[in-house]
């Protein structure tokens, strides 16, 4: 299981970001953080930059997906049904779950989630 921004486990941040230009704020290798954005999922796509997209509903999960995030990020009331569909149609992107709680790990470990992203490790 991935953990990132766990406090026992040392990893790198994921920057935020709102807009194109915002990404020269961040360093080379950045994993980049973003909502569901359309323009940045191409971006960052097309440049070949890390990208976890935060999604809120399927379709976004299926698009985030196609255009080719690394990560998608969801909230506990969707993370069940996105990591159905990300093992059903054998996404490359892995499911994190977003949280502040580190009783989710269990949650996460029982339910086979990819990884949870805790919320200190965005930046």
């Amino acid at each position: 299981m991935i953990l990132i921004g766990h406090l026992d486990i040392k990893s790198h941040p994921f920057y935020r970001i709102h807009t194109i230009e915002s990404i020269a704020l961040t360093p080379s290798n950045a994993t980049l953080f973003c909502d569901y954005n359309v323009a940045l999922c191409h971006y960052a796509h097309e440049n070949g930059l890390k990208l976890a997209v935060h999604v809120r509903q399927i379709k976004e999960l299926i698009l985030a997906h196609a255009m080719g995030a690394c990560y998608v990020v969801v909230d506990k009331p969707l993370v069940l049904n996105a990591q159905k569909i990300a093992d059903d149609y054998l996404f490359d992107a892995k499911i994190l779950l977003l949280s502040e709680q580190e009783d989710d790990i269990e949650f996460a470990a029982l339910n086979s989630i990819d990884g949870i992203l805790f919320t200190r490790a965005i930046v």
